[in-house]
């Protein structure tokens, strides 16, 4: 969402490539590329969606028991 709101990703955070975010992580936070791929794997699985080929919004991330769970 802080990407989104400086203009790094669209500013409706719709449509983001999950494999295009790659770079933008490492440059951005300083992600090594291993840790990149390995974060963004995973909420391609989490989501059910493919690493290389599908695209996410933000509001996906709010899936249960992705990022959000009980406590």
């Amino acid at each position: 969402n802080a990407m989104a709101n400086h203009g790094i990703l669209p500013r409706d955070g719709r449509g983001i490539p999950i494999a295009r975010l790659g770079p933008v992580l490492c440059d951005t936070y300083n992600f090594s590329i291993p840790f990149a791929y390995f974060t963004l794997n995973y909420m391609a699985e989490m989501l059910q969606k493919s690493y290389a080929h599908d695209t996410f919004d933000l509001s996906d991330l709010l899936v249960h028991n992705g990022i959000e769970h009980d406590a």
